[in-house]
């Protein structure tokens, strides 16, 4: 049986976020990004991020680490909102986990706790972005309750535009 701990994230793991990112962004939007933006995620660039960004302390946003039989397979980044949203509502920024572990429960488990650590920064809403065609994605989060809301927005960062879908729930 696999060992799981969830902890909050440390700069040291900044490497295994990249690695997990680039993979699980390989994996899951295959199709839906362009293949020579997918092939060019760099793990060592992306590390340079993280390490400033896990090293910076940021009591607005929470980061977690997911490690199974010790080793950093899985992150999530979720507190303050990045858009225009009621107050008291957070948003779940990002979710991610190494493909090798898709389909074991692991990323209920992250996610549940990332859900948590939203209600416990005294967020009473939350919201996610998710690709649009990342169907995988979408299933996974409205088996735990968060609907499509009808809002949208294209993200620029992407050419063409990648059109996201959001989807939210109550936290109370």
């Amino acid at each position: 049986m696999t060992s799981v701990l969830i902890r909050e994230a440390v700069p040291g793991d900044a490497t295994d976020f990249a690695s997990s990112q680039v993979l699980a962004w390989r994996a899951a939007y295959a199709g839906i990004l362009d293949a020579g933006y997918l092939a060019g995620m760099d793990v060592e660039r992306l590390t340079q991020g993280w390490t400033r960004i896990l090293g910076a302390p940021n009591h607005d946003v929470r980061r977690l680490t997911l490690t199974a039989s010790g080793i950093a397979v899985g992150w999530s980044g979720f507190g303050m909102p990045r858009d225009d949203v009621p107050e008291g509502t957070g948003e779940l920024h990002a979710l991610n986990l190494h493909p090798d572990y898709w389909s074991r429960g692991l990323g209920s488990v992250l996610f549940l706790a990332s859900v948590e650590g939203l209600r416990s920064m005294g967020y009473r809403r939350a919201y996610l972005w998710v690709a649009d065609g990342n169907s995988l994605a979408i299933r996974f989060y409205e088996r735990h309750g968060w609907c499509q809301d009808g809002t949208t927005k294209e993200d620029a960062r992407f050419d063409p535009p990648l059109l996201e879908r959001r989807l939210s729930v109550s936290l109370g």
